[in-house]
């Protein structure tokens, strides 16, 4: 479902379960294997996806073409549509999009690709996904900027040259920094797998811990953020604070693609077995891992 916002508000849904899934990347089959496995149903249930629906698999144009004319299925923008909405400015935007997998837009006429563009401008930036039980969800790509608020993404739709700023934010919120953070950022995941590695985190310099702490603080004003882009090398989801990264590198020869439904806090991983089929880990799911927290490692 194309939206044409920068930031969108999705009602409740009260008759069916919302599922987020991490950077496709073309794999449809996989996407297809993990939906059934939780026997998903359109008519009642939503799928959201976190960008990157695009490149380095075989199935990227079915895959735009379906969140374009699906009800159900949602998506944000990602870098790598970012990347083809910039092939189309200059050459050297085409060939930085072609090295990083969109060798497939090779392929397509001129008018094809403006159509694939014009359905990347209907894809926001970020989501906003409030759940039954009154937890608000916020959904990005890649992450929210350090020392913003999730007020600072929601503004991105308002007349932000009257609105108030968020101590910190340098008048970012409606600027190209945020739009570059949403679609690029690493900080916090990085911030997260060093938490992640720490052995002895009772040793870290008092700068290197305001430094952490700093990428690592709650997103304020929304429940969870979940988002995707980058991933851990267990490929496993990884969780901070309130943040959850669930991209699992679908494209790298052990990769996974992962299904989550925020409700229940349960994830789902499929990937490609020996015979090249699409083979889910486990039926039932598993929850969400706990979150780290850098002051509970120093204390």
């Amino acid at each position: 479902m194309l939206i044409h916002t920068p930031h969108h508000l999705l009602p409740v849904n009260r008759d069916g379960r919302d599922f987020v899934v991490g950077d496709v990347h073309g794999h449809a089959a996989l996407l297809d294997g993990l939906l059934a496995a939780v026997h998903f149903e359109p008519s009642r249930d939503r799928l959201i996806a976190l960008g990157d629906l695009i490149d380095r698999g075989p199935d990227s144009l079915e895959l735009l073409q379906r969140v374009a004319t699906l009800p159900w299925f949602h998506s944000l923008r990602g870098n790598h549509e970012a990347l083809l909405q910039d092939s189309l400015h200059d050459v050297t935007s085409a060939m930085l999009w072609h090295r990083n997998g969109g060798q497939w837009g090779q392929a397509l006429a001129d008018a094809e690709l403006r159509a694939l563009a014009r359905c990347v401008d209907g894809l926001p930036l970020a989501m906003t996904l409030p759940l039954r039980d009154g937890r608000r969800i916020g959904l990005v790509h890649a992450e929210v900027p350090i020392g913003a608020a999730w007020s600072d993404v929601e503004a991105l739709n308002r007349d932000l040259p009257r609105a108030p700023r968020a101590a910190g934010l340098a008048n970012a919120a409606d600027s190209a920094a945020m739009q570059d953070s949403l679609l690029w950022g690493r900080r916090r995941i990085s911030a997260c797998e060093r938490l992640h590695r720490l052995l002895a985190p009772q040793a870290l310099t008092d700068t290197l811990q305001a430094r952490l702490s700093r990428a690592l603080q709650p997103v304020l004003g929304i429940d969870q953020i979940i988002a995707g882009h980058s991933y851990a090398p267990d490929r496993r989801p990884m969780a901070c604070g309130n943040l959850l990264f669930i991209d699992t590198g679908v494209f790298e020869h052990d990769g996974r693609l992962t299904l989550f439904e925020p409700l229940r806090q349960h994830y789902w991983q499929a990937r490609y077995g020996f015979d090249g089929r699409p083979q889910l880990l486990r039926h039932e799911g598993e929850p969400a891992p706990q979150a780290a927290w850098l002051h509970q490692l120093v204390a």
